[in-house]
């Protein structure tokens, strides 16, 4: 009886977790109230429990789109620009047939656009058409006049160092 008893109260000293695999571990309860003693209070005291229904993984997985949505502020066509990006700098029909046969030889561009470009661009009065129906020809300093930085940290730096002279 004895032996027993032993074990009854030995029972009582081990505190068994079951893990998320369904795996039990016992651990010494006097051991944790050495080492946790706050940890060991609120889990033998129940009255601060709360019990969770589910998780709304919806707005976890929103979160994380929107955060990767807003990695830049520029569109893509400034990191990746196109033929027509291309051709929208050129001043004549020789630089405009050399962009596309370059693109057409680094397979940026298909055979169909190409020579569907190609065609636009030979016609009378061709590149000059293409690139107004495009937007307009593309001049130095496009896209510092398109996309404006919000501070430009040289110019202040230079501003306070003209103001301490």
């Amino acid at each position: 009886m004895k032996n027993e008893e032993k074990m009854e109260t030995n029972l009582k000293k081990k505190l068994e977790v079951i893990d998320e695999d369904g795996l039990k571990i016992a651990y010494d309860k006097d051991d944790l109230e050495r080492q946790f003693p706050q940890l060991m209070r609120e889990l033998s005291n129940n009255k601060n429990s709360l019990k969770i229904k589910g998780i709304d993984y919806e707005i976890e997985q929103s979160e994380e789109i929107n955060k990767v949505v807003q990695t830049s502020n520029y569109c893509e066509d400034i990191f990746n620009p196109g033929a027509i990006d291309f051709i929208r700098r050129c001043k004549n029909r020789e630089e405009a047939l050399e962009i596309l046969d370059y693109l057409l030889g680094r397979s940026e561009l298909n055979i169909q656009d190409y020579n569907s470009l190609k065609n636009r661009i030979k016609e009378e009065g061709g590149l000059e058409k293409f690139i107004a129906e495009c937007g307009g020809l593309k001049t130095s300093g496009y896209y510092e006049r398109k996309f404006p930085r919000k501070i430009n940290l040289l110019n202040i730096d230079e501003s306070k160092s003209e103001n301490l002279d």
